[in-house]
């Protein structure tokens, strides 16, 4: 019992050190284990000093101050110095920490880096979950980045380098791993987040949180809700794509992502986000005004042939305009509301601005321009360039050119005036084959779309001021080709406008050459400026740097523009012409609405087709001209019976208004060598005292008479040489002194006096309806030369009181059957 109970005892003994010698071993192996691990980890950890190093260093290069330099805006500025807009290579406008509300600093932590407030720069623990994920799933499926090294990347452009070098992406985050790191030495965190948000790119062209802001939802950050913050965080991974501007349901996609997040992170009540993720994204695009329009882009483009593509990426410039920002801001709101009307218009057919899409290619839908310029300087003053530069950056005044039609009349007239030909030279407006021009087709009568009205009359024979009031085409055509086309294009040349250089052809005379904007708002400014051709147009006064220093300045353009391009004497004429135009002819619908400057003069222009209607006015300060029709596709009507008066008028005026508190006009000089004279309006000769025209009321039997007398101005070469051949015959008391040619055409000398009644009226009945009173009593010089020169023994002295004219028989005209 006793020798089993030892060997027992025995037995447990050796079993216990059988365990404890393999407890020994187990934790041998253990500290070796922990001895290799350590000395791996060691080795490692000098290998991955020694493989970093130059990652290490590099990061070290980069000069933290240069963190938050950021593209600086240039600002455009008008002749007040007012703000027109801005030019940026990326549009932003930096904004404080401060200005940006929590919840959108929740929406970002909670979008792309959670443990943002708790890390040094880099989430060791998110490096090794993403592995940990990426390795799980077999392809990257989870990016560690923290905001810190998104920041180093964009701000010192590390990928870009990275490109360059052939570098891994592994290479590369080892790089924003360490810069990361010393940015997170240097600032605070709400300076990084600062920093971040200004210069991330939120896609469709915004960059910074205010700009994106304002470009999606048309608010300013510290007014966003959690939603619009949402979006905007979705937007980072992939701005391009998720745009709200671009793609709605991917952005709504990523809105809801950062939702969940926000509400897993506590930092959103599940109530909340549910309602959120259950609302529609919905955009108000209100951007910061930039490079997006015709003008800016002329602006920026000028800027850069001066100083230099380096110059707008550094930014910060004021670029000083000639634009008066009240006249571009009235030409833009009132040229775009008459194109909406025309296109409202009942009988237009054409492609709608509301009905365009992008996908739609070039826009078919209707256009319009517009240019201002100072007379005296050649300073631009108003550009609109097309109706949306979004739709198509296509520059009209810049390189567009149509067919000018009426609008060109004033040049016919003028070689017309330069050639002795005056105001009251008699054309004849009667009916023309249309064989004569050939414009619409080769057989029937020419129109008569000038007048602007859709029942045109003829007049028989009309003054030139007549026929210029109201565009008398057919007029105008026998005008032209009475003076000689050759001349017509001489002298337009002279004015600037490039004509085809082709055979000549009387289609011109009724504007069928394309010419541009600022050729005929040049040409119409040369009137302005008594003949002389205005001096070359440009935009920008001058260029001040960031720093004060003035980097360009407009040259001095004193000796510029001082070419004659015709006589003072027509340039005089010739505006009258035109204001009477305004008055009395096609623009006198908008005449009224024209706040009181008598200097004011303009011209409605129209072509056959009424696929392009014109207005070019000026007074003696500014010339404007307006255009609309079509730039893509082939010709067509704006509408049948769109004229210009109605399409255009109504926004030349309001522009005009616009621009007359700061440029008011002044009459022009009359030259010494013009005459005014009174001529008859009938026959265009001197009036004489029979110059009157009966009327009499159909209804009522009443008559009257009107003088036909008008008083007109003339060169010294264009004054008429005879009397009125119409009205009776010549006075001798009149024209005692007068040297008449009986054989020329402007009427011929009688010495015969009428039988003078002893009352001024016959007694008796009178039929004919010949009886006419005396319009003005005889002086008795007058009455004595009389006498002298013809004795009449049967009258009494008395029958010389007053004088009877009848009128001419009308010519007798045989028709044959």
């Amino acid at each position: 019992m006793v020798e089993k109970h030892i060997s027992n005892g025995s037995a447990r003994v050796g079993t216990g050190n059988k365990r404890r010698k393999k407890r020994f071993f187990k934790l041998k192996w253990l500290l070796y284990l922990c001895l290799v691990v350590l000395f791996v980890g060691v080795v490692g950890y000098f290998v991955f000093l020694q493989q970093t190093e130059k990652y290490k260093e590099r990061a070290e290069i980069y000069n933290l101050d240069e963190i938050d330099d950021v593209e600086i805006k240039s600002l455009i500025l008008d002749r007040k110095g007012r703000e027109l807009g801005r030019i940026f290579v990326e549009n932003r406008d930096k904004v404080s920490i401060k200005e940006v509300p929590q919840v959108m600093i929740n929406a970002l932590v909670a979008g792309e880096d959670q443990r943002f407030f708790k890390h040094d720069g880099v989430d060791r623990i998110g490096v090794i979950r993403a592995l940990y994920l990426n390795a799980k799933a077999g392809r990257q499926t989870q990016g560690a980045s923290t905001l810190t090294q998104q920041l180093a990347r964009n701000a010192f452009h590390l990928k870009q380098e990275a490109d360059k070098r052939g570098e891994r992406g592994l290479q590369r985050k080892a790089v924003e791993a360490f810069l990361a790191l010393r940015i997170e030495k240097a600032y605070s965190k709400d300076e990084i987040l600062e920093f971040y948000l200004n210069r991330i790119p939120f896609g469709s062209g915004f960059y910074g949180i205010r700009s994106a802001s304002l470009g999606y939802f048309g608010k300013e950050p510290r007014d966003l809700s959690a939603m619009e913050c949402a979006s905007l965080v979705g937007c980072i991974k992939n701005p391009t794509r998720i745009s709200p501007l671009n793609n709605i349901k991917e952005n709504k996609k990523a809105r809801d992502q950062v939702l969940q997040r926000m509400i897993d992170e506590g930092l959103l009540s599940s109530k909340e986000g549910k309602i959120y993720q259950d609302t529609a994204v919905v955009v108000r695009p209100r951007p910061i005004r930039r490079g997006t329009s015709h003008l800016y882009e002329r602006i920026a483009n000028a800027v850069r042939s001066r100083l230099g593509e380096d110059a707008l990426t550094e930014g910060g410039f004021k670029i000083y305009t000639t634009i008066d920002l009240d006249v571009q801001q009235a030409m833009e709101k009132n040229l775009l509301r008459q194109l909406s009307n025309a296109e409202a218009h009942e009988l237009y057919q054409q492609p709608l601005y509301e009905s365009y899409r992008k996908r739609d290619g070039k826009p078919n839908y209707l256009q319009g321009a517009g240019y201002m310029i100072d007379n005296e300087s050649g300073s631009v003053l108003a550009y609109v360039g097309g109706r949306d530069f979004k739709h198509s950056q296509y520059d009209f005044v810049e390189s567009g050119s149509k067919p000018s039609g009426t609008a060109f009349f004033p040049f016919v007239y003028t070689a017309a005036l330069e050639n002795n030909f005056s105001p009251v030279t008699k054309l004849i407006d009667r009916p023309i084959d249309n064989r004569v021009v050939m414009v619409d087709g080769r057989e029937g009568i020419l129109g008569e779309w000038g007048m602007e009205t859709l029942q045109p009359k003829y007049e028989g024979d009309v003054s030139m001021r007549r026929a210029m009031d109201v565009s008398k085409i057919a007029a105008t055509v026998r005008l032209g080709k009475d003076i000689g086309l050759d001349r017509v294009v001489k002298t337009a040349r002279r004015f600037g406008f490039s004509l085809s250089e082709t055979k000549l052809l009387a289609r011109m005379l009724v504007g069928t050459d394309d010419i541009s904007l600022p050729e005929i708002v040049n040409a119409y400014a040369t009137f302005a400026r008594a003949g002389y051709a205005p001096k070359p147009a440009y935009f920008i006064d001058r260029v001040v740097g960031p720093k004060g220093i003035v980097r360009y300045k407009v040259l001095n353009t004193s000796g510029a523009g001082n070419e004659r391009v015709i006589s003072r004497e027509t340039a005089y004429v010739m505006n009258s012409l035109l204001r009477s135009a305004l008055v009395n002819g096609t623009g006198e619908s908008g005449i009224s609405k024209l706040l009181s400057d008598s200097s004011l003069v303009g011209k409605t222009g129209t072509t056959y087709d009424f696929a392009d209607n014109w207005f070019v006015g000026y007074n003696s300060r500014v010339t404007c001209g307006l255009w609309m029709g079509f730039v893509h596709g082939s010709r067509k009507a704006i509408y049948s019976g769109a004229f210009s008066r109605e399409t255009l008028l109504p926004a030349w005026v309001k522009t005009m208004n616009a621009a007359l508190s700061n440029f008011p006009g002044r009459e022009m000089v009359q030259p010494n060598s013009i005459s005014r004279l009174k001529v008859c309006d009938v026959s265009g000769l001197r009036a004489t005292r029979y110059c009157q025209k009966y009327q009499r009321n159909a209804l009522t039997g009443a008559e009257s008479y009107e003088s036909t007398a008008v008083e007109e101005m003339f060169t010294a070469k264009s004054q008429p040489t005879g009397y009125c051949d119409v009205h009776g015959v010549v006075d001798p008391a009149i024209s005692a002194n007068q040297n008449f040619d009986t054989d020329t055409k402007q009427g011929s000398y009688s010495p015969v006096i009428p039988v003078q009644p002893r009352q001024p009226l016959l007694l008796g009945g009178d039929p004919y309806r010949t009886e006419q009173p005396d319009f003005a009593p005889r002086e008795a010089s007058i009455a004595a030369q009389i006498g002298l020169m013809i004795n009449f023994d049967q009258l009494d002295s008395e029958d010389r009181a007053a004088g009877i004219v009848l009128d001419r028989p009308q010519r007798i005209e045989i028709h044959e059957d």
